[in-house]
């Protein structure tokens, strides 16, 4: 699928502990770069089976964007953030969330990656309209 979607991705060969990452990002959003640093993540991860929960791939993002790596380094180490993901995490479970990713909508719920026709069924079953005001489908 990620190939009909034009989206880069190479063969992974270990599942890594995303949490620093979701941490780093949020550090990365208070710092103007969330869309860049959240790319990087994923062309880390996806494409070059990079370790996502190493302080120094994160680390290295940062200093790529230009953005301060010591501080990104010391918030982590500090758990400056910790406590946010975790409540991203608990609200996840919450609804229902089982996995990555995850799209939900009023209560309705599509899990993994589909094609853009899924979407309007989810956003029809959750009576969600287009923003010309006609239905989704």
């Amino acid at each position: 699928m990620a190939d009909e979607a034009g989206l880069d991705h190479g063969t992974r060969a270990h599942w890594y502990n995303s949490t620093p990452a979701h941490e780093a990002a949020e550090w990365a959003s208070e710092h103007g770069a969330s869309d860049a640093f959240r790319k990087a993540i994923y062309r880390a991860y996806f494409v070059n089976d990079e370790n996502i929960g190493s302080v120094n791939i994160l680390a290295g993002i940062a200093e790529r964007l230009d953005l301060d790596a010591a501080d990104l380094r010391a918030a982590l180490a500090e758990g400056r953030y910790h406590d946010r993901v975790e409540a991203q995490y608990d609200e996840s479970r919450a609804v229902g969330v089982t996995a990555v990713p995850t799209f939900v909508a009023s209560g309705y719920a599509l899990v993994g990656a589909h094609p853009y026709e899924n979407f309007h069924r989810l956003m029809d079953a959750a009576g969600i309209k287009r923003r010309d005001g006609t239905a989704t489908s």
